[in-house]
């Protein structure tokens, strides 16, 4: 059966009420991988392995130091004699030198090859170093060279190795992908060395500070395929037998992690700067791409005051649309490469915001050719260094050269928002934090290293100016080019233009969390008082003091200050004549400060009676966001209660500007899963009496030509929100959207209203709607077009579409890439997660087999479990976990098992907050009803007092 949320009204005198109104009314005269609001953490934690080896011995010592690779590769995509499709012959010789005396051992990295030879010669007479043979360590990926003779310090050497690597599907190392091509298969091999892959592809010493210069020779059947890398062809020699041998231009010095090479059938696309390499069938949905990358190109040039061709080496910048690709992007120095989401573009079948996004993307990996490639993190314990100024020009980088896109507003709620929630974990860590292994490199490319990182880099630009800001980057890119860096260097340029700079900066990077503030207000000023602020636990650990921030407004026209005072004490005094008279005091202007603010009773108040006047007393529309994310996440952690909070936010029902939407879309996201199950029919009238006059505001309709950009995201969010929870002309206007779709499937519908068309035709449809855009989705050729389809798709909730999703999910249709996604889609999907259960219980060999291991099958209990409200689905989990113990592993199994406690965590959340949440819904409801008796009884007496007259 499916379900929907419709309006329901309290009783059937409510109906007779507003049918009288009406009759007496007429007598009288003859109503968001951005995005769907970010939801919470898929799963309810990472479950890493304790590392098998001293944290130590995953690191190589400085004994012995590259400086130039000379790598050839020949790979082979079908089988021929004597060697197997899918492997890749490699010779790799290596310049390196010793930097102390009697070095009897070479340590380096390599994975998953086969060493055929190696070799140890003194690069000036080629005489061989006598050699022991080699040990290999397979949990740190660490091979050792034993050598009879110890080096000569300052001495260089040559490291000859010969060897066989496989191309796997996995989207690591040199590894195989594919697009179909009139129903082939055409293969392709594309590159990922992010963080520790790189040895996949050649023996190296892979740590970024590691860094030296490259020459990469291919080789390759030209019939058959091109071949990139990071700098232009030098030279192409014939091999025979329909074999070329391309070798390319020396690299500038750098990281393993940064080179990067293509074998494919590709077109290029564009000028002598900037190139788009593509699939021949997506030539056409390159001009976007070629047009902005030469645009953010230029302005980031210009703001870093070091044009990106001052490297001589890379000519030109070429990036690369792979069809199977792990990461959204990756910023190889020279050739960048994408997703096909990320880069490619056709107006007529992308969302204004998929345009933002790939230009935003563009913006961040073109940052990194300065901040990650020019100037290098040393280790991963500090990829903040590479990751949050990236994060920061995605932003401000791309407002440059799109300033009516408002990107600054939606930094705030898109990444401040995103780093207080990770980091009110009482698991979460600095951005400097130490990593040793490789899991452990993976898991610091998180939400505090670029979303946290870039806050940081944004609150310190204010504190210093804009301009003394920039002066200090440039001069900082300019001391550390070609060079590894460690957070003490930034800081030693930051101080040179402001003496106190890194005092301020440093605590938010070598402290975990972010701070609370409480403001108290009496009558010669306001007292804030810090601590740090969590959502999950009470207990602090140990004591934290940041230098907070200070900004505040007691009026509209002062929210332009965002030049702060710091506050380095627990405790302060702002000192403020006539404090009490103030029509209210916001702190944090424009919320560029990282930290969340708690009022007492009285300034909520004033701040509450403020919002709910006109214009919203003057208050900033991001201290707007601010307040709202605020509210949500206070209760969320019982620093104040469920029904203030939302009485506060009542509010929200005259706002039209996106970043408080957006905000509040997040709250009443995570709200929702812990509403208790009787109470959600309230809770359903709540979500549409809140946003209807929004509804109103944007209408169900195309955007015009003129349209702010954040009107258009603000359509999307709204009707996304309206027509899951019932709004009949929501649903009816989509509705009629869909079937006119299918009717005619030329007839498109617009980009910008796709997905809540795509959702609301599944949702209330049944299989033969889903099979219409299962259909879309197998024949388009335009990424950004399939990821609105499978979200469409996802919409479902009946058992038997759902079933289905989840079939296609786990099959070849649907890409590695995106099994994930396609997995999260879904449980974002209240109405499918006992579905996707029985599913997976039924169905779990399958899923391990599509997706790698059981692991996966965990993973997706655990997304359920973090999210099902029906403790049947609970228990069937759990006697599926119990019954297949020894099938899973003991990894799976304690995944499943932590996701039995985070759901009976929420549930108890729901019981400890049920009280206050159905107290505020259910006084709002019957005040309500009540106002509507009031209107009912006024009009009557109108009606009654007309007919008296007559």
């Amino acid at each position: 059966m499916s379900k929907s949320f419709g309006l329901i009204l309290p009783n059937m005198n409510a109906l007779v009420r507003i049918a009288i109104l009406a009759i007496c009314l007429v007598s009288f005269h003859t109503r968001n991988i951005s995005c769907t609001p970010l939801q919470p953490k898929l799963f309810g934690g990472e479950l890493e392995l304790e590392p098998r080896a001293e944290l130590d011995h995953y690191r190589l010592n400085e004994d012995v130091l590259p400086t130039h690779y000379e790598i050839e590769i020949k790979p082979y995509f079908e089988p021929e004699p004597q060697k197997q499709a899918f492997t890749f012959d490699g010779n790799t010789v290596i310049t390196v030198t010793a930097a102390k005396e009697n070095v009897t051992q070479i340590k380096l990295h390599m994975a998953h090859m086969d060493i055929l030879l190696w070799s140890v010669m003194r690069k000036s007479n080629s005489m061989l170093v006598p050699s022991e043979g080699r040990t290999y360590d397979e949990e740190t990926q660490i091979m050792t060279l034993q050598l009879k003779e110890g080096l000569l310090k300052n001495v260089e050497y040559l490291i000859v190795i010969n060897y066989v690597g496989v191309m796997e599907e996995n989207m690591r190392g040199f590894y195989r992908s594919y697009y179909k091509e009139n129903g082939t298969k055409v293969w392709l091999g594309s590159t990922q060395f992010e963080q520790t892959e790189a040895r996949r592809a050649f023996p190296c010493f892979d740590e970024p500070k590691f860094k030296a210069t490259f020459q990469l020779k291919l080789n390759y059947k030209p019939v058959e395929y091109s071949v990139y890398s990071n700098t232009p062809i030098k030279k192409s020699d014939v091999l025979g037998n329909n074999r070329t041998l391309a070798t390319f231009g020396i690299t500038p010095k750098m990281s393993t992690y940064l080179l990067a090479f293509i074998v494919a059938p590709y077109t290029t696309s564009g000028d002598d700067v900037v190139r788009v390499l593509s699939r021949p069938e997506a030539t056409n949905q390159t001009t976007y791409s070629i047009e902005e990358g030469l645009k953010l190109l230029k302005v980031l040039g210009d703001w870093v005051k070091y044009p990106f061709n001052n490297v001589t080496e890379i000519e030109r910048m070429y990036m690369a649309a792979v069809p199977d690709f792990a990461a959204g992007a990756m910023e190889n120095w020279g050739l960048i490469t994408y997703r096909e989401s990320s880069l490619l573009y056709v107006p007529e079948d992308a969302t204004s915001l998929q345009q933002q996004r790939i230009a935003t993307i563009i913006a961040h990996e073109l940052a990194h050719q300065w901040f990650g490639n020019l100037v290098t993190c040393e280790w991963w314990d500090v990829t903040w260094l590479n990751e949050g100024f990236a994060t920061y020009f995605e932003y401000f980088g791309t407002a440059l050269a799109e300033p009516l896109w408002e990107l600054e507003d939606q930094f705030v709620v898109e990444k401040l928002h995103t780093a207080m929630q990770t980091d009110g974990s009482i698991s979460t860590h600095p951005m400097t934090h130490p990593v040793y292994t490789q899991a452990q490199a993976a898991a610091i490319f998180d939400a505090i290293s670029y979303s946290k990182g870039g806050v940081v880099l944004r609150m310190l630009e204010h504190y210093m100016t804009k301009e003394v800001f920039q002066a200090a980057i440039v001069e900082y890119v300019k001391d550390r080019q070609f060079q590894a860096s460690r957070p003490e260097h930034l800081f030693a340029v930051l101080d040179k233009h402001n003496a106190s700079a890194s005092a301020y900066m440093k605590p938010w990077t070598t402290q975990p969390g972010l701070p609370l503030v409480y403001v108290t207000g009496h009558a010669y000023g306001f007292s804030i008082t810090q601590q740090r602020f969590l959502t999950n636990s009470s207990e602090q650990e140990e004591k934290f003091l940041w230098p907070l921030p200070i900004t505040f407004a007691t009026d509209g026209n002062e929210f332009d200050n965002t030049k702060p005072t710091l506050v380095a004490t627990e405790s302060h005094n702002i000192s403020f004549e006539n404090a009490a008279n103030v029509k209210y005091f916001v702190l944090n202007n424009q919320q560029v400060g990282y930290y969340r603010v708690h009022y007492d009773d009285a300034l909520w108040d004033k701040i509450s009676k403020a919002l709910r006047t006109r214009g919203f007393g003057g208050i900033h529309q991001l201290n707007r966001a601010q307040i709202v994310d605020d509210l949500f996440n206070l209760a969320r952690a019982d620093v104040m209660g469920y029904r203030k909070a939302l009485d506060i936010l009542e509010y929200l029902k005259e706002e039209t500007e996106y970043a408080p939407w957006f905000a509040a879309a997040n709250g009443f996201s995570t709200l929702a899963l812990r509403i208790h199950p009787d109470d959600e029919t309230l809770f359903s009238q709540h979500i549409l009496d809140i946003f209807a006059k929004a509804y109103e505001f944007i209408h169900f309709q195309e955007p015009s030509q003129y349209e702010r950009r954040l009107r258009i995201y603000l359509r999307r969010l709204v009707l996304d929100w309206t027509c899951r929870y019932g709004h009949e002309d929501c649903s009816k206007s989509a509705l009629q959207e869909f079937e006119a779709l299918r009717a005619n499937s030329s007839a498109k519908v617009h980009p910008d209203l796709r997905q809540v068309v795509y959702c609301e035709g599944v949702r209330k449809g049944s299989l033969e709607q889903f099979d219409f855009l299962l259909n879309l989705y197998l024949t388009t050729n335009v990424a950004t077009e399939q990821l609105l389809t499978l979200q469409g798709m996802s919409c479902a909730t009946e058992k038997e579409v759902i079933h289905k999703y989840m079939n296609l999910t786990s099959s070849p249709d649907v890409r590695r890439q995106d099994k994930a996604t396609a997995l999260s889609l879904l449980l974002n999907n209240q109405h499918a997660l006992e579905s996707a259960a029985s599913y997976l219980v039924e169905n779990s060999a399958r899923w391990a087999e599509a997706h790698g291991d059981y692991k996966h099958v965990a993973m997706a209990f655990g997304g359920i479990l973090a999210r099902v409200k029906d403790v049947t689905v609970k228990e069937s989990i759990a006697q599926f976990a119990e019954a297949n113990k020894d099938t899973m592993g003991l990894e799976a199994y304690e995944f499943i098992s932590k996701g039995l406690e985070e759901f009976d965590h929420n549930q108890q959340f729901t019981m400890n907050h049920r009280d206050d949440i159905l107290g505020f819904l259910t006084f709002k409801a019957n005040n309500s009803g009540a106002s509507q008796t009031v209107i009912f009884n006024v009009v009557v007496a109108l009606c009654l007092a007309l007919l008296a007259v007559w």
